[in-house]
């Protein structure tokens, strides 16, 4: 969680007109929402500010509504507030919208002024956005006029890249951004760095699920879209698939991968001097290692400590039988996704309890009948209509089985 130590924050600010695609573009990247869930996304009105939690370092991204009205308003009495301390500024740019790039670039052009006034280390990153819609073979011509019109070149702190949703182009840009905002842990980079030379490894990383790189050794500037090998490892074998690591060989190298906390990634590649059992044990112990590096916050994590012991009880008493598979179990997040937002979403059996920490009844139910023994799990979810319960049926060995339609709460 976010800890409210200034130095681990990095402000950005995104700007753009009205429907240009800067609200997708945060729920796609930070919120985890699937790119064909924001079509119908209303106009933002004035600042939509949000705070994401990117392990342990914060986020504070500021979406600024794109009608002219508010611009005006921004440019004229809040600027103050929107522009300082803010270490990069994305400028959206709707390619599609032909009529409008004149007029974007006449807010570009405020954007500069006020970011050399009050955020004069900040990086501004143009988005030539819904580049889908443009045919490949005239990607570059499009991307060369609008970096023309809007005079890239003239300025040291700004570059410009073509992104879309809808492909991996969205993922390449925030990372740049990311990259150079992002607030990192001089602690948490030490030991990396230590780790990586002890053992001798040929690459080490911690990045998000969707593959945005937060600590690498040797520095890399993309991590690899972890959520979308599950997605497609499902897709083969079976959708109720729980995924506790991936190996796989690149070169005369392995690489192993797992998922050490919600949405953080551990990513190490091997030379060709173990055996594939010692690579295990020292991948699964280093994982360890660095879920404690990255462990949540203090108190959050009594509370989860508390309620496993309140949580194996509840399922003992009601006729699942304490044991190191249940518990192994119950912290296992399982991935599903809303069916009104379309965002992807993780969540443990030890995370609804601790969401339902008064009333375990409410966020978990077990059933008996027909000599089989079912639990239903009930997250909550802040959805795009307010918030919202998604049903989640396991079976008597806690293993994942479906979910249903969400319902209002």
């Amino acid at each position: 969680m976010y800890s409210g130590d200034s130095e681990l924050e990095s402000k950005i600010v995104v700007l753009g007109l009205s429907q240009s695609g800067k609200t997708s573009i945060r729920q796609v990247v930070f919120e985890g929402f699937a790119p064909e869930a924001t079509s119908m996304n209303p106009a933002t009105v004035r600042i939509n500010r949000k705070l994401f939690n990117l392990a342990g370092s914060a986020i504070n991204l500021y979406d600024v509504g794109g009608q002219s009205n508010y611009l005006n308003e921004v440019f004229e009495q809040y600027k103050e507030r929107t522009f300082s301390d803010a270490k990069a500024f994305i400028f959206v740019v709707d390619i599609s919208d032909a009529s409008n790039i004149m007029r974007s670039k006449y807010y570009f052009d405020l954007t500069l002024e006020n970011a050399k006034q009050l955020a004069e280390n900040a990086r501004i990153y143009v988005f030539a956005h819904k580049m889908d819609v443009v045919p490949p073979n005239k990607r570059e011509p499009v991307l060369q006029s609008i970096k023309d019109i809007f005079e890239i070149s003239s300025y040291p702190n700004a570059a410009i890249v073509g992104t879309s949703i809808f492909e991996d182009t969205i993922w390449d840009a925030m990372q740049q951004v990311i990259a150079y905002v992002y607030p990192k842990d001089d602690t948490k980079s030490v030991k990396i760095k230590e780790t990586f030379s002890k053992q001798e490894l040929v690459f080490l990383s911690l990045s998000t699920a969707q593959g945005l790189m937060l600590y690498s050794q040797p520095e890399r500037y993309n991590g690899f879209n972890f959520i979308k090998l599950k997605n497609d490892l499902a897709k083969m074998f079976s959708p109720t698939l729980q995924l506790d690591y991936a190996t796989f060989s690149f070169d005369e190298n392995r690489v192993y991968m797992r998922e050490i906390d919600q949405d953080l990634i551990l990513t190490t590649v091997f030379p060709p001097k173990h055996t594939v059992d010692e690579e295990i044990n020292y991948f699964m112990n280093l994982a360890g290692e660095m879920k404690e590096l990255f462990k949540t916050d203090e108190l959050i994590g009594r509370a989860r400590v508390k309620m496993k012991g309140t949580l194996v009880d509840y399922l003992a008493k009601n006729g699942i039988p304490k044991s190191e598979a249940v518990e192994k179990r119950i912290e296992m997040s399982i991935s599903f996704k809303c069916d009104t937002c379309g965002r992807n979403l993780q969540k443990s059996l030890i995370d609804v309890a601790v969401e339902n920490s008064e009333n375990l009844e409410r966020g978990i139910k077990i059933q008996k009948g027909f000599g089989a023994t079912s639990v239903e799990m009930f997250p909550l979810h802040e959805c795009v209509e307010g918030i919202r319960e998604i049903p989640i049926f396991l079976d008597g060995d806690l293993e994942y089985r479906r979910y249903d339609d969400s319902r209002p709460v």
